[in-house]
Formats: structure tokens, C-alpha cells, sequence
């Protein structure tokens, strides 16, 4: 199952119930935030009795121009 939950993708097992994965995905954003980092996406993978949460931060992209101070890079 794929859903949307605060803008952030979750791909979720079918097995898993609802409240289960809003509850992971709210700690999830919850620990993010207060490391500083931005969520990009989340992935639950149910095996059993153990869940695996797989979770990927947002692409960080970085522009430098090439005239004046860019130059020291080179």
C-alpha cells in the first residue's frame, strides 16, 4: 500500500494496520525534526513478528555558480 501521510510517501505492507503505520510514520517525522533532517520517504516491511522501517532523507541539491568566489573550487 502507497499513501501520503504530512507530504511524506509511505510504502506500507497491506497486512499492516492503519494506526500501526500513522503511528510509525508520526514517531518517524518526530525524530527527523529533531535531529534537524528532512524526511524524504518511508518504507514498512513486515516479516512476521518485526516490522523493518526503511526510511530515506530528502536529496539535498546544491548550486554554485562559477563566476567569482566559485572559482576556488575548480
Amino acid at each position: 500500500m502507497c499513501t501520503i501521510i504530512q507530504g511524506i510517501p509511505v510504502a506500507a505492507d497491506s497486512i499492516l494496520p492503519e494506526n500501526t503505520i500513522k503511528r510509525l510514520v508520526f514517531e518517524l517525522i518526530k525524530d527527523w525534526e529533531w535531529e534537524g533532517r528532512e524526511l524524504g520517504r518511508i518504507e514498512l516491511i513486515c516479516d512476521g513478528n518485526i516490522i523493518h522501517v526503511v526510511s530515506y532523507g530528502k536529496p539535498v541539491v546544491k548550486r554554485i555558480s562559477l563566476q567569482n568566489d566559485a572559482k576556488e573550487f575548480l
